[in-house]
């Protein structure tokens, strides 16, 4: 029987839905038109994500009609999905043509008059945003508000994120059987990516991290063909796709019996963990939920070596990363509300140099009763 390799991970009804929640928000502000650009956000709200970077927007109307401006090429993926997503209307714009001319003269087109027209910024670079935005008073700033939708997930999406998380927890315990002393670290992630594949991972947005000794303690420095030596620590964190739905999970080995130092490290985390499993529940602020993981950390007396937050939003996302930080985060000083169906990575982690990073790490849904498992395995340091 024929497959439809093109099909919506979702029912239409459900990105109806997601236009007509956009649809109330731009009434409240006063919207007439947005102009959406996040890769993320135009994937969320009609089921295609582009890998045009930079040359594609989405122009959503008040009255919910939509068209794209994309790159040439890119447009025949919207004929490709015609009558399958509900914004199949595009402009191409032709190599080596001005993209911005091109969506400056669609956007009066298909917004005349003196339309309050709001504008996507905050995809601009972190270090830029300061020096970008509206310079038109006409012109409001329209990142956050498709962000604010996707933070709490629908049952179909948590379902997507739980196929990925089986299939990233089962490329961990596939490296961890493949791990051997003298195998290097690039041998060891070509066990983890081939695994996450041979499952039925898609696409990922980023490779996975592994990395083994004292450089795992720079952040997100990954394999670079070193051999594996008994009682170093390994990292290993994939996060596998499933229709660009990403769930990563952070898993710590050795050869052989690990530091004291490591092990200490480790049951520190662990305990964080635990912690934020016990007593995190809807209804809270995102720092009160922090300040259990953190307080474990502090009382502990591994502060220092506590750089990040204790845990990121998880949901749809596209090169170059798995997360979801402009969507939703459990750190300090941030007082949005825990809510029922949000999805995190849980990951407290300790970074030292000179020893590595260790951490507890379990990809989560946040039910009425606390944190569920996505991944359906344990964080334990596994001794090889």
């Amino acid at each position: 029987m024929p497959t439809d390799f093109d099909r919506l991970p979702f029912q239409p009804s459900e990105y109806l839905a997601r236009r007509d929640a956009l649809r109330t928000l731009m009434a409240e502000h006063g919207i007439d038109a947005c102009v959406l650009n996040s890769t993320e956000n135009m994937y969320y709200l009609t089921g295609f994500g582009s890998l045009a970077h930079g040359a594609t927007s989405l122009i959503v109307r008040a009255d919910g009609k939509a068209i794209w401006v994309m790159r040439l090429t890119e447009l025949s993926n919207i004929r490709a999905l015609k009558g399958k997503i509900w914004a199949d209307e595009g402009i191409g714009v032709p190599d080596g043509q001005d993209y911005s001319t091109v969506l400056d003269r669609t956007l009066a087109d298909f917004v005349p008059g003196k339309a309050v027209i709001a504008v996507e910024y905050g995809t601009v670079q972190t270090a830029l945003r300061g020096f970008v935005g509206p310079k038109d008073p006409a012109i409001l700033n329209a990142s956050g508000l498709v962000e604010r939708l996707r933070r709490v997930k629908s049952p179909a999406e948590i379902e997507l994120l739980r196929r990925a998380g089986r299939i990233a927890a089962q490329s961990c315990r596939d490296g961890f059987e493949a791990l051997h002393e003298g195998m290097t670290d690039t041998q060891l992630a070509a066990v983890v990516t081939g695994s996450m594949l041979a499952n039925g991972s898609h696409r990922p947005a980023k490779m996975a991290n592994v990395c083994a000794g004292p450089r795992t303690a720079r952040a997100h420095v990954t394999w670079c063909g070193a051999p594996i030596a008994r009682g170093e620590l390994v990292n290993i964190e994939p996060a596998a796709s499933v229709f660009d739905y990403h769930t990563p999970i952070f898993r710590f080995y050795s050869i052989g019996a690990p530091s004291d130092r490591v092990r200490r490290m480790f049951d520190v985390c662990k305990e964080a963990l635990d912690e934020g499993f016990a007593h995190v529940r809807p209804g809270m602020t995102a720092h009160e939920a922090a300040r259990l993981f953190e307080g474990v950390i502090e009382r502990r007396g591994f502060a220092e070596w506590m750089v990040t937050r204790p845990a990121y939003s998880i949901g749809g996302s596209f090169p170059p990363g798995w997360g979801e930080d402009d969507v939703m985060a459990i750190r300090r000083d941030f007082d949005a509300i825990l809510e029922e169906g949000m999805c995190f990575h849980v990951t407290p982690c300790l970074y030292e140099d000179g020893v590595g990073c260790v951490g507890a790490s379990m990809p989560c849904v946040l039910t009425a009763g606390g944190f569920e498992s996505l991944s359906g395995d344990e964080a334990v340091f596994g001794v090889k």
